[in-house]
Protein backbone atom coordinates (compact mmCIF):
# COMPACT_ATOMS: atom_id res chain seq x y z
CA UNK A 1 0.00 0.00 0.00
CA UNK A 2 1.37 3.41 -1.00
CA UNK A 3 2.37 5.52 2.00
CA UNK A 4 1.34 8.61 0.05
CA UNK A 5 -2.19 7.23 -0.46
CA UNK A 6 -2.34 6.21 3.21
CA UNK A 7 -1.36 9.70 4.37
CA UNK A 8 -3.67 11.36 1.85
CA UNK A 9 -6.67 9.44 3.22
CA UNK A 10 -5.73 10.32 6.80
CA UNK A 11 -5.56 14.05 6.12
CA UNK A 12 -8.65 13.91 3.90
CA UNK A 13 -10.55 12.48 6.85
CA UNK A 14 -9.29 15.29 9.07
CA UNK A 15 -10.28 17.89 6.48
CA UNK A 16 -13.74 16.36 6.05
CA UNK A 17 -14.55 16.27 9.77
CA UNK A 18 -13.19 19.80 10.29
CA UNK A 19 -15.19 21.25 7.39
CA UNK A 20 -18.29 19.40 8.59
CA UNK A 21 -17.99 20.96 12.05
CA UNK A 22 -17.58 24.43 10.56
CA UNK A 23 -20.66 24.09 8.35
CA UNK A 24 -22.76 22.64 11.16
CA UNK A 25 -21.77 25.59 13.37
CA UNK A 26 -22.92 28.10 10.75
CA UNK A 27 -26.14 26.10 10.24
CA UNK A 28 -25.27 24.82 6.75
CA UNK A 29 -26.56 21.39 7.66
CA UNK A 30 -26.70 19.79 4.21
CA UNK A 31 -23.15 20.79 3.31
CA UNK A 32 -22.02 19.72 6.78
CA UNK A 33 -23.52 16.27 6.23
CA UNK A 34 -21.71 15.89 2.91
CA UNK A 35 -18.36 16.80 4.43
CA UNK A 36 -18.98 14.46 7.35
CA UNK A 37 -19.68 11.64 4.90
CA UNK A 38 -16.53 12.53 2.98
CA UNK A 39 -14.49 12.51 6.19
CA UNK A 40 -15.99 9.22 7.38
CA UNK A 41 -15.34 7.47 4.05
CA UNK A 42 -11.78 8.81 3.91
CA UNK A 43 -11.23 7.72 7.50
CA UNK A 44 -12.57 4.23 6.68
CA UNK A 45 -10.27 3.89 3.67
CA UNK A 46 -7.34 5.03 5.81
CA UNK A 47 -8.06 2.29 8.38
CA UNK A 48 -8.24 -0.34 5.63
CA UNK A 49 -5.01 1.02 4.16
CA UNK A 50 -3.35 0.60 7.58
CA UNK A 51 -4.07 -3.13 7.36
CA UNK A 52 -2.12 -3.30 4.06
CA UNK A 53 0.65 -0.90 5.07
CA UNK A 54 3.41 -3.53 5.11
CA UNK A 55 2.22 -5.41 2.03
CA UNK A 56 0.30 -8.17 3.82
CA UNK A 57 -3.11 -7.93 5.44
CA UNK A 58 -2.74 -7.36 9.21
CA UNK A 59 -6.26 -6.76 10.61
CA UNK A 60 -5.02 -5.70 14.06
CA UNK A 61 -3.61 -2.55 12.46
CA UNK A 62 -7.13 -1.32 11.68
CA UNK A 63 -8.14 -1.47 15.34
CA UNK A 64 -5.33 0.50 16.92
CA UNK A 65 -7.24 2.61 19.46
CA UNK A 66 -5.71 5.97 18.58
CA UNK A 67 -6.93 5.75 14.98
CA UNK A 68 -10.00 3.53 15.41
CA UNK A 69 -11.64 5.36 18.34
CA UNK A 70 -12.66 8.50 16.40
CA UNK A 71 -14.10 6.25 13.66
CA UNK A 72 -16.18 4.42 16.28
CA UNK A 73 -17.39 7.74 17.69
CA UNK A 74 -18.49 8.86 14.23
CA UNK A 75 -20.21 5.52 13.65
CA UNK A 76 -22.09 5.81 16.95
CA UNK A 77 -23.33 9.24 15.93
CA UNK A 78 -24.75 7.69 12.75
CA UNK A 79 -26.26 4.63 14.47
CA UNK A 80 -27.89 6.72 17.20
CA UNK A 81 -29.45 8.95 14.54
CA UNK A 82 -28.50 12.07 16.46
CA UNK A 83 -30.69 14.94 15.26
CA UNK A 84 -29.24 17.65 13.03
CA UNK A 85 -29.39 20.33 15.72
CA UNK A 86 -27.38 18.11 18.10
CA UNK A 87 -24.96 16.49 15.67
CA UNK A 88 -22.31 19.10 16.38
CA UNK A 89 -21.98 17.45 19.80
CA UNK A 90 -20.88 14.25 18.02
CA UNK A 91 -18.41 16.05 15.77
CA UNK A 92 -16.55 17.71 18.65
CA UNK A 93 -15.22 14.48 20.26
CA UNK A 94 -14.65 12.89 16.83
CA UNK A 95 -12.44 15.77 15.79
CA UNK A 96 -10.72 16.00 19.18
CA UNK A 97 -9.60 12.37 19.14
CA UNK A 98 -8.74 12.53 15.44
CA UNK A 99 -6.44 15.46 16.19
CA UNK A 100 -4.78 13.43 18.95
CA UNK A 101 -3.93 10.81 16.32
CA UNK A 102 -1.79 13.41 14.54
CA UNK A 103 0.79 13.17 17.32
CA UNK A 104 1.12 9.37 17.40
CA UNK A 105 3.36 7.21 15.18
CA UNK A 106 1.48 6.11 12.06
CA UNK A 107 3.26 2.79 11.58
CA UNK A 108 2.08 -0.62 12.75
CA UNK A 109 3.61 -3.17 15.08
CA UNK A 110 5.21 -6.25 13.47
CA UNK A 111 2.74 -9.17 13.38
CA UNK A 112 3.37 -11.96 15.89
CA UNK A 113 2.27 -15.62 16.00
CA UNK A 114 0.02 -14.84 18.99
CA UNK A 115 -2.06 -12.59 16.72
CA UNK A 116 -2.68 -15.33 14.17
CA UNK A 117 -6.28 -15.86 15.27
CA UNK A 118 -9.58 -14.07 14.65
CA UNK A 119 -9.85 -13.57 18.42
CA UNK A 120 -7.07 -10.98 18.39
CA UNK A 121 -8.67 -8.38 16.06
CA UNK A 122 -12.12 -9.22 17.49
CA UNK A 123 -10.89 -8.38 20.99
CA UNK A 124 -9.46 -5.02 19.94
CA UNK A 125 -12.52 -4.16 17.85
CA UNK A 126 -14.90 -4.82 20.76
CA UNK A 127 -12.68 -3.11 23.33
CA UNK A 128 -12.28 0.08 21.32
CA UNK A 129 -16.00 0.10 20.46
CA UNK A 130 -16.73 -0.17 24.19
CA UNK A 131 -14.31 2.66 24.92
CA UNK A 132 -16.10 4.74 22.27
CA UNK A 133 -19.45 4.09 23.96
CA UNK A 134 -18.01 5.08 27.35
CA UNK A 135 -16.36 8.18 25.85
CA UNK A 136 -19.40 9.43 23.96
CA UNK A 137 -21.59 8.50 26.91
CA UNK A 138 -19.41 10.65 29.19
CA UNK A 139 -19.53 13.54 26.71
CA UNK A 140 -23.32 13.28 26.42
CA UNK A 141 -23.52 13.12 30.23
CA UNK A 142 -21.64 16.43 30.38
CA UNK A 143 -24.04 17.86 27.79
CA UNK A 144 -26.94 16.70 29.95
CA UNK A 145 -25.48 18.34 33.06
CA UNK A 146 -24.83 21.61 31.23
CA UNK A 147 -27.70 22.04 28.78
CA UNK A 148 -30.15 19.26 29.76
CA UNK A 149 -29.89 17.40 26.47
CA UNK A 150 -29.11 13.72 25.68
CA UNK A 151 -31.20 12.66 28.68
CA UNK A 152 -31.46 9.02 27.61
CA UNK A 153 -28.63 8.68 25.13
CA UNK A 154 -25.74 8.78 27.60
CA UNK A 155 -27.24 6.02 29.74
CA UNK A 156 -27.91 3.85 26.67
CA UNK A 157 -24.31 4.29 25.50
CA UNK A 158 -22.89 3.27 28.86
CA UNK A 159 -25.06 0.13 28.94
CA UNK A 160 -24.04 -0.93 25.42
CA UNK A 161 -20.43 -0.07 26.21
CA UNK A 162 -20.57 -2.42 29.20
CA UNK A 163 -21.99 -5.20 27.03
CA UNK A 164 -19.27 -4.76 24.38
CA UNK A 165 -16.59 -4.55 27.06
CA UNK A 166 -17.81 -7.71 28.80
CA UNK A 167 -17.75 -9.66 25.52
CA UNK A 168 -14.28 -8.25 24.82
CA UNK A 169 -13.00 -9.57 28.15
CA UNK A 170 -14.35 -13.05 27.43
CA UNK A 171 -12.79 -13.04 23.95
CA UNK A 172 -9.56 -11.63 25.37
CA UNK A 173 -9.37 -14.29 28.07
CA UNK A 174 -9.76 -17.06 25.49
CA UNK A 175 -7.16 -15.44 23.21
CA UNK A 176 -4.84 -15.06 26.20
CA UNK A 177 -5.25 -18.75 27.02
CA UNK A 178 -4.40 -19.76 23.45
CA UNK A 179 -1.34 -17.52 23.30
CA UNK A 180 0.01 -17.63 26.85
CA UNK A 181 -1.69 -20.79 28.34
CA UNK A 182 -3.52 -18.73 30.97
CA UNK A 183 -6.68 -16.57 30.72
CA UNK A 184 -5.32 -13.85 33.03
CA UNK A 185 -2.03 -12.21 33.99
CA UNK A 186 -1.36 -10.08 37.06
CA UNK A 187 -0.10 -7.30 34.83
CA UNK A 188 -1.04 -3.66 34.27
CA UNK A 189 -3.13 -4.39 31.18
CA UNK A 190 -5.36 -7.01 32.77
CA UNK A 191 -5.76 -5.17 36.07
CA UNK A 192 -6.76 -2.02 34.22
CA UNK A 193 -9.36 -3.98 32.25
CA UNK A 194 -10.73 -5.49 35.45
CA UNK A 195 -10.86 -2.06 37.11
CA UNK A 196 -12.76 -0.53 34.22
CA UNK A 197 -15.23 -3.42 34.11
CA UNK A 198 -15.90 -3.09 37.86
CA UNK A 199 -16.37 0.69 37.54
CA UNK A 200 -19.08 0.39 34.90
CA UNK A 201 -20.65 -2.59 36.65
CA UNK A 202 -21.02 -0.24 39.62
CA UNK A 203 -22.59 2.36 37.31
CA UNK A 204 -25.27 -0.13 36.24
CA UNK A 205 -26.18 -0.73 39.89
CA UNK A 206 -26.54 2.97 40.71
CA UNK A 207 -30.16 3.05 39.59
CA UNK A 208 -31.04 0.58 42.35
CA UNK A 209 -29.66 2.87 45.06
CA UNK A 210 -31.49 5.80 46.73
CA UNK A 211 -29.01 8.34 45.34
CA UNK A 212 -28.85 6.81 41.86
CA UNK A 213 -30.84 9.56 40.13
CA UNK A 214 -30.13 10.64 36.57
CA UNK A 215 -27.91 13.54 37.64
CA UNK A 216 -25.65 11.36 39.81
CA UNK A 217 -25.45 8.73 37.09
CA UNK A 218 -24.39 11.45 34.65
CA UNK A 219 -21.63 12.55 37.02
CA UNK A 220 -20.52 8.93 37.46
CA UNK A 221 -20.45 8.41 33.68
CA UNK A 222 -18.45 11.61 33.21
CA UNK A 223 -15.84 10.64 35.80
CA UNK A 224 -15.42 7.28 34.08
CA UNK A 225 -13.93 9.04 31.07
CA UNK A 226 -10.83 9.75 33.16
CA UNK A 227 -10.24 6.03 33.64
CA UNK A 228 -10.87 5.22 29.97
CA UNK A 229 -8.52 7.97 28.81
CA UNK A 230 -5.80 7.07 31.34
CA UNK A 231 -5.83 3.35 30.63
CA UNK A 232 -6.16 3.53 26.83
CA UNK A 233 -3.94 6.50 25.97
CA UNK A 234 -1.58 5.81 28.87
CA UNK A 235 -0.81 2.45 27.28
CA UNK A 236 -0.39 4.03 23.86
CA UNK A 237 2.12 6.55 25.22
CA UNK A 238 4.19 3.74 26.71
CA UNK A 239 4.42 2.14 23.26
CA UNK A 240 5.44 5.19 21.21
CA UNK A 241 9.14 4.19 21.32
CA UNK A 242 8.56 0.63 20.11
CA UNK A 243 9.52 -0.57 16.61
CA UNK A 244 6.88 0.09 13.96
CA UNK A 245 6.71 -0.80 10.30
CA UNK A 246 5.25 0.86 7.22
CA UNK A 247 5.95 4.56 7.75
Amino acid sequence: MSITFFSLCFYAGLAGYTASLVFFLINKIRIGKLFFLFGFISHTINLIARAWLIGIFTPNAMFNEVFFLPWCLALLGIVLRVSEDKFVYVLLPVLFFYLLALFFPKGIFPPSPKQNTILSPLFFLLEVLAHACFTLGAWFALCYLRVKTFYKEFDTLIVFGFVFYTIAQVVGAYWCYLGWTTPFHWGDRHLQSASLWCYYAAYLHLKFLPYGNIKNRAIFALLGLGLVFLFSYGGQLKETHLLRLGV
